[in-house]
């Protein structure tokens, strides 16, 4: 029997994940980035981690022809950035202050809980989504006293931990 799509997202949305925003440069160089809850570790050694973006995401294109992007673990004070950045077709740096990094990558300036900076080291199919694979090349921990924020059935919450 098919999976009914409905069912298939409650059933997700019962495992709480972080959240995190994605960015990288477009071909013009403007800031492209999205929410993305679909991240995590995959090796140790070499570092390197995976996030997954919808093939018709306007940051999917700029993220292939970067072959870099940022990944930013937020804070629960970051709920509004999380929902600004989910918002398709959002114009991204109307919503935020950002700078580049030493790497060239656009990164956040508010509160984030840790900076990820990676370059493109594989690209595999996953039904309507990429499965992006970086390697790790930087890593910033902030001192911010904030948990992180977690998604959790539909909603953004302070992890609590």
């Amino acid at each position: 029997m098919p999976i009914d799509p409905g069912e298939f997202r409650r059933a997700l949305g019962a495992f709480p994940t972080g959240v995190t925003v994605v960015t990288t440069l477009d071909k013009n160089g403007k800031l492209q980035g999205f929410t993305a809850n679909a991240f995590t570790s995959v090796s140790l050694d070499p570092p390197l981690v995976l996030v997954c973006v919808g093939y018709k995401s306007r940051s999917y294109p700029s993220l292939i022809a970067a072959g870099c992007f940022a990944v930013h673990i937020l804070s629960q004070d970051q709920q509004d950035m999380a929902r600004d950045f989910a918002i398709p077709g959002g114009v991204r740096d109307r919503t935020v202050r950002w700078s580049l990094s030493a790497r060239g990558l656009p990164v956040l300036d508010e509160g984030y809980v840790s900076l990820i900076e990676c370059r493109l080291v594989a690209e595999h199919a996953g039904g309507d989504h990429a499965i992006l694979i970086g390697q790790v090349e930087a890593i910033q921990n902030t001192q911010h006293a904030n948990m992180p924020l977690v998604y959790h059935r539909g909603q953004l919450l302070a992890s609590g931990l």
